[in-house]
C-alpha cells in the first residue's frame, strides 16, 4: 500500500518585496508579482513592484541558483495606503495578481498608484517568455483576477466600487457583473481575492470587510487623533466568501464568520481553500511616519501579525480544516495542476519591525508550498 501523504508547509521563496499573485506555468515554473516597497510620505508613488519567473532548473527544490530566477516586469507602481490614503494600516499596493492561459499567455494585474490621484489599474499582457504584449487600462482598482471557463475574458473584483466585473479579453471591454451588498455589521464589502470554481464556472469571491465606523472601545487601538471620524480596518467574523454566478449576478454565501478574508481558490474537485490574513486589527500608524526607519518599534500596523491562516473546505460540505495557521499575513492564493497550494506572505513594509511569535522580528515576504492535505 502507498504510504500515507503528510500534510507539509514550507517555504519555497523567502526575501520577497510583497509578493502577492503567484502563476504557475506549463513548466512548473512559477509566476510571483510583488507590489514592492510602497512610499514615504514625502514620495508618495515608487516604482518598486514587479514581476519574476522562478524556475528550479537543477530540481533541488529552491531557487538559489543566478539561473533560476528571470525578472520579466521591473519598476512597476507601487505605493503604501498608510500616507497615500491615511489610512494607518501598512499596506503596500501595486501588482496583486498573476494567471497563465493555457496558451502560454500571463496576465498581470496593477491595483491603484498609476498617478497621484489613484484609482487606476491595468491588466497587463504578456507572452510565455515575458515580453509585454499590450496593457489592458480600465477605470478602477483591481485587487484580485481569473479566467471565466473558456478563458476568454477575465473576472476581477474592485474593491472600491465593492463590485465584479468581466473583462472581454478581445475588445479590451468590461462588463458589471454585481456590486456587493454591506456586510451584517453594516461595513462595506470590499472584495479582495477570487477565484473561480472548476466544477460549476461559479466566481467565489474573499469579501475582505471593512470602513465601519471607530468610536467607544473600538478605539483601544487607534492612536485618538485617528480615532473620531476614521474607520476600523476590519471587525472580526465579519467576512466571508460568497459564490456568484457570472451571467445572472446571483450571490449567495459560501463561508461565513471569516475574518480578513484576502484570497480564494478551488481545486478541479471543487475544494474550496481560503485565506484569512489576520485575526484582529492592531495598532495603527499617523500619517507621515517614515516606515523605513530601522529603529521603529515593534507595531503591527493595522492588522495583527502571525495570526493569518489558511483553511480548506471539502466539495459537498464536511468539515473544514486548517492547513496552515499563524501566517504573517498570507494575502494570495494558487492552486497548482498537482493540488499544490502556493501562498504568498509578508504583507506590508519590508523590513519594518514587528512583533513575532518569538520577539521582535521583520517584515519578510516569502512564497509558501502547501501539499499533501489530502
Amino acid at each position: 500500500m502507498p504510504a500515507p501523504r503528510v500534510l507539509t508547509v514550507e517555504v519555497l521563496i523567502t526575501d520577497l518585496e510583497n509578493p502577492r499573485g503567484i502563476g504557475v506555468d506549463t513548466e512548473g515554473a512559477l509566476l510571483v508579482a510583488e507590489a514592492g516597497y510602497g512610499e514615504d510620505a514625502e514620495d508618495l508613488i515608487l516604482r518598486t513592484g514587479r514581476l519574476t519567473r522562478f524556475r528550479d532548473r537543477n530540481g533541488d527544490g529552491d531557487f538559489d541558483d543566478p539561473e533560476e530566477t528571470e525578472r520579466w516586469l521591473d519598476n512597476l507602481f507601487s505605493f503604501n495606503s498608510v500616507n497615500k490614503y491615511e489610512t494607518g494600516r501598512d499596506e503596500v499596493s501595486g501588482a496583486t495578481d498573476v494567471l497563465v492561459h493555457d496558451d502560454g499567455r500571463v496576465f498581470l494585474s496593477l491595483d491603484g498608484g498609476i498617478d497621484r490621484t489613484g484609482g487606476t489599474f491595468i491588466l497587463y499582457e504578456l507572452d510565455g517568455n515575458g515580453t509585454l504584449l499590450r496593457e489592458i487600462n480600465q477605470d478602477s482598482n483591481m485587487t484580485g483576477i481569473g479566467f471565466s471557463p473558456d478563458q476568454r475574458s477575465v473576472y476581477a473584483t474592485q474593491s472600491t466600487h465593492n463590485s465584479l466585473i468581466e473583462i472581454d479579453l478581445e475588445r479590451g471591454e468590461n462588463r458589471q457583473i454585481v456590486v456587493f451588498d454591506d456586510l451584517y455589521s453594516g461595513q462595506q464589502s470590499v472584495p479582495a481575492g477570487l477565484g473561480v470554481d472548476p466544477t460549476t464556472g461559479d466566481v467565489l469571491v474573499a469579501l475582505f470587510s471593512g470602513v465601519a465606523k471607530a468610536e467607544g472601545e473600538a478605539c483601544r487601538f487607534v492612536p485618538d487623533v485617528m480615532c473620531d471620524g476614521r474607520y476600523l480596518p476590519l471587525i472580526p467574523t465579519d467576512a466571508k466568501v460568497v459564490r456568484v454566478d457570472p451571467e445572472s449576478g446571483a450571490v449567495s454565501d459560501e463561508v461565513t464568520g471569516l475574518t480578513a478574508a484576502v484570497d480564494v481558490a478551488a481545486d478541479a474537485a471543487g475544494n474550496v481553500f481560503v485565506v484569512e490574513m489576520a485575526a484582529d486589527y492592531g495598532q495603527l500608524f499617523h500619517p507621515g511616519v517614515d516606515l523605513f526607519l530601522a529603529d521603529l518599534p515593534a507595531l503591527h500596523g493595522g492588522y495583527v501579525r502571525f495570526s493569518g491562516r489558511v483553511t480548506m473546505y471539502p466539495a459537498g460540505g464536511g468539515e473544514s480544516r486548517i492547513l496552515a495557521e499563524g501566517l504573517d499575513q498570507p494575502t494570495n492564493i494558487t492552486v497548482a495542476l498537482d493540488g499544490a497550494l502556493y501562498v504568498s506572505t509578508g504583507q506590508g513594509t519590508p523590513g519594518r519591525p514587528i512583533p513575532g511569535p518569538n520577539g521582535r522580528t521583520v517584515i519578510t515576504g516569502e512564497v509558501l508550498r502547501i501539499s499533501g492535505y489530502k
